[in-house]
């Protein structure tokens, strides 16, 4: 009789294996009351910080003064310049600009007798130009998370004319520069040119100049 009792109930065991659902999935973590959820490590959506760029003024005119070092053959004093500039900025890169400087007669003495300039007063010396520019590789310095300076390499060159040494020549330049852009509307500027002519020979004069120049 046990027997037989046992091989009914199989069947109804069965049916219930069948019909038994599986265990739902257990979450991958669990918190327990009082504790918030574990955030991800690394945040997906992060925001680049916004710095404004100023682009160098295209179709700008530029207008400044400089100062700077004449420096001729070694039989001639080191000249101390001063001169004015005025640029016509037909775009972001390109420039056309006019020059005039001429010997500084003014300063102190400590600084002439520096300079080897003792004498300047008694050279005639001044110069005009007419030269091309090309902002060949513009750029942004970093300085703070919220300022860059708008910061160009140029090449640059011309023909005028200069008076030295009570003698005329047409002068030829060619050199390149750095300027810098502190505000939209001010440039600074750091140069160094080769200013020569002929008088019996080719006559290379070393100009370097320091100056600032304003944009309307």
């Amino acid at each position: 009789m046990p027997l037989v009792a046992t091989l009914l109930l199989l069947p109804l065991g069965g049916c219930a294996l069948w019909n038994s659902e599986p265990d739902k999935a257990l979450p991958a973590s669990r918190t327990l009351p009082g504790e918030e959820a574990p955030g991800d490590v690394i945040d997906p959506n992060v925001q680049r910080p916004k710095v404004g760029l100023r682009k160098i003024q295209g179709q700008d005119y530029e207008v400044g003064a400089y100062v700077g070092t004449f420096v001729a053959d070694r039989r001639s004093p080191v000249l101390g310049i001063y001169g004015l500039r005025a640029a016509y900025h037909k775009s972001e890169r390109f420039f056309v600009e006019a020059n005039y400087e001429t010997a500084s007669t003014v300063g102190y003495d400590e600084l002439r007798s520096l300079f080897g300039a003792d004498d300047a007063s008694d050279i005639d010396y001044d110069s005009f130009g007419l030269s091309v520019g090309y902002n060949l590789l513009p750029g942004d310095l970093y300085v703070s998370e919220n300022y860059t300076l708008p910061i160009t390499v140029y090449p640059i060159a011309g023909i005028g004319y200069a008076s030295y040494k009570d003698d005329s020549f047409t002068a030829y330049n060619y050199g390149a520069g750095v300027k810098m852009f502190p505000l939209d509307w001010l440039s600074l500027r750091f140069e160094l040119r080769d200013q020569f002519w002929s008088n019996h020979g080719l006559d290379h004069n070393a100009v370097f100049t320091f100056g600032m120049a304003a944009f309307f």
